[in-house]
């Protein structure tokens, strides 16, 4: 264990709060299984997608177009999932910016 001055030595030194966690409960696979079942994760897949296509949109510059895109399918087509609107306008807007279409559509 760290004794208290060696906390406030390092939280003065780099000017922020230091803290220890605490661990309250364990529990082991089995036990979390047991007592909560096993979890399905179909719900988060396509956000995990629209969360990849907002990141490759920022780090290419397409984030703006990108907006743009998800606007104009949304006012146009109503019943889209969310997954597909991302992925169709982060389809338009690289096509846009880069000049490549896919003529397999």
């Amino acid at each position: 264990m760290i004794k208290e001055e060696t906390y406030n030595q390092v939280a003065t030194e780099f000017a922020t709060a230091i803290g220890v966690a605490h661990v309250i409960g364990f529990k082991t696979k089995r036990e979390q299984i047991k007592e909560e079942g096993v979890e399905s994760f179909k719900r988060i897949e396509p956000d995990l997608e629209i969360n990849a296509i907002v990141c490759d949109s920022i780090e290419f510059d397409l984030y703006q177009e990108l907006q743009r895109e998800i606007y104009e399918i949304r006012k146009t087509k109503k019943k889209l999932k969310e997954i597909t609107i991302y992925r169709r306008a982060f389809k338009q807007a690289t096509e846009q910016a880069y000049g490549v279409y896919n003529e397999a559509e």
